[in-house]
């Protein structure tokens, strides 16, 4: 299952930066947000990517859940 999140902000300049921890461009920001994220997103055997856009206009992430059937469950 894919999971898109969009906005309409600047975009990203690049994404040499983006998996540093404490790494920030806003104004009293963090720099745990995509980190913590990613890291929470791989403990479930998830993968993410955030692609930068040729414009620079934007950004999207996605989130890619392994989908599996456990028949319990049913």
């Amino acid at each position: 299952m894919e999971i898109f999140i969009r906005d309409e902000g600047p975009g990203l300049l690049n994404s040499d930066n983006l998996f540093c921890a404490f790494f920030t461009t806003k104004h009293g920001g963090s720099g745990i947000g995509l980190i913590l994220s990613r890291q929470i997103a791989e403990a479930h055997a998830a993968y993410c990517s955030w692609p930068i856009a040729a414009d620079r206009t934007g950004c999207e992430a996605m989130i890619d859940l392994p989908v599996t059937y456990d028949a319990s469950l049913v």
